[in-house]
């Protein structure tokens, strides 16, 4: 039985279940992103788990270490952090990182049924090494440690208490972190078109496309500040607050386009269909932040949904298709880490609804 010191703080309980929460979604978008593209699935030639035992690869690269190392450290992290409800710190370390193994030796396996993917035994050491610094990593964010201390701090000045804000705030997290996907418009989440091979319902015209991405940036744009404005408390300036999170999902859409080496530098996503959605969309938002929260709610929800229908029945858009010169042998490495991105990308808008829908009927159990 564990001593009072060695218990975990019953303060702490909802951050762990947040985090096997967050692990779990996690978890969903390592898959959707190892599968991809879902089709052409044939029976392998050799046995599923025999790269295992297959000589050590000829060429391996620093950024394939790299990249592979960087892609589980999230999930380590949280499978550690949450598993620290019923583990000593030591423990959960062990476990998570070997949860994370195990997880990273499944997906090589089922890619051996895919042609268009390559199972290495490699992956599966620098996915274990990642898992693992992650997982050393998450006691510092304990809420009883200085750093987790911090944070949970700023959380509470900011935001309204409960778990379903914390949900909420990797929600929006989440969002801005799919902006570094380098194959949609900005605020282009939902585009499964090229996935799951749908079928162009419009002709390319150029007011078609001008049209479309001002609806889905207006859409988004409100969405996503309505969602926001729900997890802030109502002495925030709640106007400064989301205008921050905004700019920071732009920048690292700059900073995407940029790295790409698109003809208009960072400035390629401001496109005049973006144009003309942010500035509807922050002038309507600024209007609505003044409704009622369920109100507030309901809107996000029919927003996103709307944009997510909105993005698949456009038009294709030739200026946000991948240049042929970014699938040469210098850039293909950071096209493969960033399949992540793009299945957060494609998903997060089913996140978003979930998340929404539970807010919304838990608040109008209330």
């Amino acid at each position: 039985m564990a001593t009072a010191a060695q218990a975990p703080a019953a303060g702490s309980k909802h951050v762990y279940v947040l985090s096997l929460v967050l692990a779990l979604a996690y978890l969903l978008t390592i898959v959707y992103a190892s599968l991809q593209p879902f089709r052409n699935w044939r029976l392998p030639a050799a046995d599923v788990y025999g790269f295992l035992g297959a000589p050590w690869p000829r060429y391996i690269t620093f950024s394939d270490v790299l990249i592979n190392i960087c892609a589980y450290v999230p999930l380590g992290f949280m499978l550690a952090l949450g598993l620290r409800q019923w583990l000593r710190p030591f423990a959960a370390v062990i476990a998570g990182t070997l949860l994370s193994v195990g997880i990273s030796i499944a997906m090589e396996g089922v890619q051996m049924f895919l042609p268009a993917r390559i199972a290495s035994n490699v992956d599966v050491l620098t996915n274990g090494a990642g898992s693992l610094i992650g997982a050393l990593a998450a006691p510092l964010f304990l809420p009883s440690h200085a750093l987790g201390a911090r944070i949970g701090a700023l959380r509470d000045r900011l935001c309204v208490p409960g778990m379903l804000t914390d949900v909420g705030i990797v929600v929006a997290g989440l969002w801005i972190a799919t902006h570094l996907n380098p194959w949609t418009q900005v605020f282009g989440t939902g585009h499964l078109r090229e996935t799951f091979d749908l079928p162009v319902m419009f002709m390319h015209t150029p007011s078609r496309v001008l049209s479309a991405e001002a609806t889905v940036v207006f859409l988004n744009l409100l969405g996503i500040g309505l969602l926001l404005s729900t997890l802030l408390r109502t002495e925030i300036r709640r106007g400064i607050v989301i205008g921050l999170v905004i700019a920071a999902a732009l920048a690292l859409k700059m900073l995407i386009s940029a790295v790409l080496g698109k003809p208009q530098g960072a400035w390629a996503w401001l496109t005049p269909g973006a144009v003309v959605g942010l500035i509807l969309g922050a002038v309507l938002l600024s209007v609505a932040l003044a409704l009622g929260h369920r109100t507030r709610l309901i809107a996000a929800l029919v927003c996103i949904m709307i944009a997510l229908a909105a993005i698949n029945l456009a038009p294709d858009n030739p200026y946000f298709s991948l240049p042929p010169q970014l699938t040469n042998g210098r850039t293909s490495h950071f096209l493969s880490f960033s399949s992540i991105f793009r299945a957060l990308s494609e998903l997060w808008p089913l996140l978003a609804i979930s998340y929404l829908t539970t807010a919304w009927w838990r608040q109008r159990r209330w």
